[in-house]
């Protein structure tokens, strides 16, 4: 990187930043969010708040199930390396009254898997009345439609939010799908409930009372969390000539992403996942089993967020592309995390054994 940055005209400035001084008085990584947007949230409606009891523990109903009840191996050895950081995570806020009217109505699965590593499962319960085609669209992909669903996804970003130098794990993400068709063609998928877009996602967001308040909670990422960069331009021969033409913005959400919380938020920002999520994602369900497999992704080692160093910022002002490479990182597990297997729970297999 210091090879490229020195044929740069402002190398001496780049070179400078290599001093004892400017190294002591660098700032220490931002604490804002990837996913949400800088600057100043809108607030939301206010909303009737009551208690509830805890989330069920995993290994009630195991046997139905087909779940082991107990800690695998592997996620055990992660949570008791990674119990600093877990015993940070605030426990379960009590949920909103209109989280409390959410009917369970049908059950998913997810097993995961470590590096290739079976992790464990994951039930989640499907709120199939609160946003009806939000979710019968998760529960189409966690079943598969037509070859097309979460199967071998990768839950590929962790956020988190910085306190007195520790990190706090918010929630996990999966991205969902790329493309709505029939995977190996160009085929396009029939029937997926909502469509090829979120527009009918759009109406079910702007009236979804059920807040990011808690751990657990599962939402499909229907809108942007920030807005997009600005289009980039470039010279290109055309008809001889040589003319400037602007990249199109990447493409936003497809609303087949989804996030599952681990926290609230630490203990001074405790609204912090509901502050980045309430405006982008509709809450569809809540885990029931699994929790411990979920805060021990949200544990491993990840890229780190190094978006206030002095370096990344000359690069990024460049316009140099590893960057943005760089940047898309931040966050992503060092192990790579996919979903070995999804279904729904009435049909699901034995889960797999953990190493």
């Amino acid at each position: 990187g210091a090879v490229a940055l020195a044929s740069h005209p402002i190398q001496r400035d780049v070179m400078a930043l290599h001093s004892p001084a400017i190294r002591a008085a660098r700032p220490t990584r931002a604490s804002g969010p990837r996913f949400g947007a800088s600057g100043p949230r809108p607030a939301r409606p206010a909303l009737t708040r009551a208690a509830v009891g805890p989330i069920r523990p995993v290994g009630e109903d195991d046997h139905r199930h087909g779940v082991d009840g107990g800690a695998t191996r592997r996620v055990a050895l992660v949570a008791a390396l990674a119990a600093p950081i877990l015993g940070s995570i605030p426990r379960p806020a009590p949920a909103l009254a209109s989280e409390l009217e959410a009917k369970v109505t049908d059950e998913v699965f997810f097993d995961l898997a470590i590096d290739s590593e079976p992790a464990g499962r994951v039930v989640v319960g499907v709120f199939g009345d609160a946003s009806p085609i939000a979710a019968a669209r998760f529960k189409a992909l966690a079943q598969g439609i037509q070859g097309l669903g979460y199967r071998r996804s990768e839950i590929n970003a962790v956020e988190y939010e910085e306190e007195n130098g520790a990190d706090t794990p918010l929630f996990i993400a999966d991205p969902g799908v790329k493309a709505f068709v029939i995977p190996g063609s160009s085929t396009p998928v029939e029937g997926l409930p909502g469509g090829a877009s979120t527009d009918a996602l759009l109406p079910e967001l702007a009236k979804s009372a059920i807040s990011h308040r808690r751990a657990g909670l599962v939402s499909l990422t229907v809108e942007r969390g920030a807005p997009p960069p600005p289009p980039k331009e470039r010279l290109v021969s055309m008809n001889g000539k040589f003319v400037t033409v602007k990249d199109p913005p990447p493409p936003g959400p497809n609303g087949t992403g989804f996030v599952v919380t681990v926290s609230g938020g630490n203990s001074d920002t405790p609204g912090e996942t509901a502050a980045i999520l309430d405006r982008t994602n509709v809450v569809i369900g809540t885990v029931l089993e699994g929790m411990d497999v979920v805060e021990a992704i949200a544990a491993l080692p990840t890229v780190k967020d190094n978006s206030s160093s002095p370096f990344f910022a000359v690069a990024k002002s460049i316009g140099d592309k590893r960057a943005t490479v760089a940047e898309q990182a931040f966050g992503k597990p060092f192990a790579k995390v996919t979903v070995a297997r999804s279904g729904i729970v009435q049909d699901a297999p034995p889960a797999p054994d953990a190493e």
